[in-house]
């Protein structure tokens, strides 16, 4: 799931994704780690602060839909591991994200 530049706020249109993965971790005993991302704007070091504050919120609305938080772990990367070019818009919107690992 995407976030907006400098935001770690949901979008709506990743409830329904997270409903699905809430539905699956509920009473799954699953652990699963929240890695959030971010862009390469900004320094390192509000990068890494706002990679965390992605997983955190998605976190929160996990938890809040019944996943037991000792099951959520977060990880945030900052501007690490990009998956587009941070030298276009459409890059860094795609590096401005979530992603869950086992």
């Amino acid at each position: 799931m995407q976030f907006d530049f400098d935001s770690s706020v949901l979008h709506t249109n990743a409830y329904p994704l997270l409903d699905a993965i809430a539905a699956d971790l509920r009473g799954s005993n699953k652990t699963v780690t929240i890695a959030g991302y971010a862009s390469s704007e900004g320094t390192a070091a509000h990068n890494l602060m706002l990679s965390k504050d992605r997983a955190n919120s998605v976190k929160t609305y996990l938890v809040n839909s019944g996943v037991d938080a000792k099951y959520l772990r977060i990880k945030g990367y900052g501007e690490t591991n990009p998956i587009a070019d941070n030298s276009t818009e459409e890059g860094r919107m795609l590096n401005r994200r979530v992603e869950f690992k086992k």
